[in-house]
């Protein structure tokens, strides 16, 4: 979702994205053309950026190309300052300095167009791989978009093209040959799939990789291997420094220096481990992403783990890392933190309850009397939900389970229970914990909502109460049995997302007396025409910032509605905004800074809030940035506040500049006064003070104009 640029002399990184100026996400291929100074960047859906000199051209005409198939750019090949693009629909001659794609090479075979899958140059012939073989033309000839020009040179498959000191190589899927006239001379057969070849100053290298053997194979100009390198490596493509430093695009570790091509390096820049982010939950200060996942509840064999933000850096937790038990269990689904120990438990879609210590030791619980097998499935342990009730008892889902709902209480007991409901699935999620301790547990896949009273006797099983709410009136009136996502407000009220919008309840705590609680179908005006609240959408997820606002997120984008749904705040589509895709996972907002954390199909974004949670009291009263710089075009933010505080800017004479109220624990303020001007340079005071007077705190900065 983003390109890391490393300075290996100053040992920097850098980031370049959707957000200062790539026009895309999802990069396929980076290549830089020396020749030209431009550096080819095209992502997956074809769409082309060149950058130069730090500035960023986009190109989106293939992207934009109108044609029946797939429009997949695999490989780039540089000469005369013309990039040659290798593509599933033929050659494609681009030129950096216009800008411009300067014409189209579409090769056929039986009426069928050839999948381009690399191209090089060598002795004044043209090569292009291909899946059906060879082809060679003239590369003087005029008239390359001829296919008669063309002629096939052998029909070994062909996935990747290299000329290294005068010598033509080629491989297929897992054999490496040498072009000797029109014959195929066998080299090398690798034992695992060859991912890329790349030449040195003197050598050339082999990437190979599968899911037992990972290797870099070396070979000198005479096309002998010489060496390797296959010490915890997954190598997806090499670069050569020098001649004895290389560096590799590991699959597991991201970048790897090589020195003396053995000796690994390491080079980790902050960032998370994977674009794959399935769910987002908060501890303290630490928001914690759940890699994955399910997809339409079936595993998905991730091993990413989940990661850690705190304090503006990450901590991946994970096999490849060392964390303990991580190499025993898949699919992440939710994180939790019990505060009293501060152990972190994962939920895996499968491989049950990870309790990871401090220390790094571990606990893994399945296979137990409260963590039970999917009905039916005796190996596969689903956890699919965790929260920390206030007493500091953990609840978790057991998807597919006998028993749907289970708790590791404080003292370390267990305890477990079912929901007397028929239903084709006993299927569990998402558990939510209203202001009367009542558990909310989110029954997928149409079920709808189990809702747990125990009476805060959690062994004793006979003052329990279980109600489940469905669609229609006197069942609960959710707007559809397919749920999606519960979450509580500020307020105490449950909104619940489904398939066909967002249910509310106002009165929660009052579900099992004789009234009842039905939920409201809130009917809003957006635009010209009313209806109910985002009817007809399937509302994935709904987050609650500090002045109680609702962030909802649909397959559609994001939207910031008001807290009592009246009134859109802002929208957010892959269109208008560094979205990468509308395809929302979840939306989590950090507590302390306001920050927006949107988890998407396609990697994980923020957005900097301006709600953040209210303070007990005003004594961590913060002003950011002070001093104001004077080429500062950014809001400042008074943050630490009580919740809804009113604040007033004076300047040192008492004179009023500017009033807000807070948004939660946070106001901001454009930096002008009332005028719209910026005020002069100098000190100004803040004041806050609650509702009632009852918490005031003054505080001052530095503006300068």
């Amino acid at each position: 979702m983003q390109i890391r640029i490393y300075d290996r002399v100053q040992n920097e990184f850098s980031t370049l994205s959707k957000v200062n100026g790539l026009s895309d996400v999802d990069v396929r291929l980076i290549r830089h053309d020396a020749a030209s100074g431009y550096t080819l960047v095209v992502y997956a859906n074809s769409n082309i950026d060149l950058i130069y000199e730090g500035a960023v051209f986009n190109m989106p005409d293939l992207k934009n190309y109108n044609i029946t198939g797939s429009k997949v750019v695999n490989n780039v090949f540089f000469k005369n300052q013309f990039m040659y693009l290798a593509t599933d629909f033929g050659i494609v001659v681009l030129n950096p300095l216009k800008r411009e794609i300067k014409e189209t090479y579409t090769l056929q075979a039986d009426a069928k167009v050839l999948e381009i899958k690399d191209l090089s140059v060598n002795n004044a012939l043209f090569y292009a791989a291909t899946p059906q073989g060879i082809y060679t033309a003239n590369e003087n000839n005029p008239v390359l978009q001829n296919f008669a020009n063309w002629s096939l040179l052998m029909n070994n498959n062909a996935q990747h093209l290299l000329e290294h000191e005068g010598q033509l190589y080629f491989a297929g899927t897992d054999s490496l040959f040498r072009i000797q006239g029109n014959t195929a001379q066998f080299i090398y057969r690798a034992e695992s799939t060859i991912r890329r070849m790349r030449s040195g100053l003197y050598d050339f290298y082999v990437c190979e990789s599968n899911d037992a053997i990972r290797e870099i194979s070396m070979f000198n100009a005479q096309g002998i291997k010489i060496d390797s390198m296959s010490a915890d490596i997954n190598p997806r493509d090499v670069v050569e420094v020098n001649s004895s430093e290389i560096w590799q695009a590991d699959f597991w570790e991201g970048m790897v220096q090589l020195k003396n091509r053995k000796q690994k390096n390491l080079v980790k820049s902050n960032e998370i481990y994977s674009n794959v982010t399935y769910n987002l939950s908060t501890y303290g200060d630490a928001m914690y992403v759940s890699g994955g996942g399910e997809k339409e509840w079936i595993l998905t064999y991730n091993s990413s783990g989940f990661y850690r933000y705190q304090d503006g850096t990450w901590t991946n937790y994970n096999r490849m890392n060392g964390t303990s038990g991580m190499d025993s269990i898949l699919d992440v689904m939710d994180i939790a933190v019990d505060p009293s120990n501060q152990y972190i438990y994962a939920a895996s879609y499968g491989g049950g309850l990870l309790e990871i210590h401090p220390d790094n030791t571990h606990v893994l619980y399945r296979n137990t009397p409260y963590i039970q097998s999917q009905v039916g499935n005796p190996n596969g342990y689903i956890i699919a939900g965790l929260t920390m009730d206030r007493n500091n008892n953990l609840w978790l889902s057991n998807y597919a389970a006998i028993d749907q709902l289970v708790v590791k209480k404080k003292d370390g007991t267990w305890q477990k229970f079912s929901f007397p409901y028929s239903t084709s699935e006993r299927a569990a999620s998402q558990i939510v914990i209203d202001d009367a301790n009542q558990k909310w547990l989110m029954a997928p896949r149409g079920i709808g909502i189990f809702v747990l009273n125990d009476n805060n006797t959690i062994d004793n099983k006979a003052d329990d109460k279980i109600a489940k709410i469905n669609k229609g009136s006197g069942l609960g009136n959710l707007p559809s049995n397919d749920v999606y996502c519960i979450e509580k407000d500020k307020d105490g009220k449950i909104w619940v997302g489904t398939a066909d919008g967002i249910a509310i309840f106002n009165c929660p705590e009052s579900i099992f007396s004789n009234n009842g609680c039905e939920a409201e179908l809130k009917i809003v005006k957006y635009d010209l025409n009313a209806g109910l609240l985002f009817q007809r959408e399937a509302v994935n997820t709904i987050a609650v910032d500090g002045a109680n606002n609702k962030w909802i997120g649909t397959n559609n984008g994001v939207w910031l509605i008001s807290d009592d749904a009246e009134k859109i705040i802002q929208r957010f589509t892959k269109e208008n905004s560094p979205l990468p895709t509308n395809e929302i996972r979840k939306i989590k907002v950090h507590p302390r800074t306001g920050e927006v954390f949107i988890a998407t199909t396609m990697g994980l974004v923020s957005w900097r809030g301006n709600a953040t949670d209210g303070a007990e009291n005003n004594d961590q009263l913060l002003v950011f940035p002070n001093p104001v710089p004077s080429d500062y075009a950014g809001t400042i933010a008074i943050s630490g506040l009580v919740a809804n505080a009113d604040v007033r800017i004076t300047d040192i004479s008492g004179q009023l500049v500017y009033r807000t109220k807070a948004q939660g624990g946070q106001a901001v303020w454009n930096g002008k006064n009332y005028t719209g001007q910026k005020p002069r340079s100098g000190v100004y005071y803040v004041f806050v003070t609650n509702e009632d007077g009852s918490e005031t705190k003054s505080g001052k900065f530095i503006f300068n104009e």
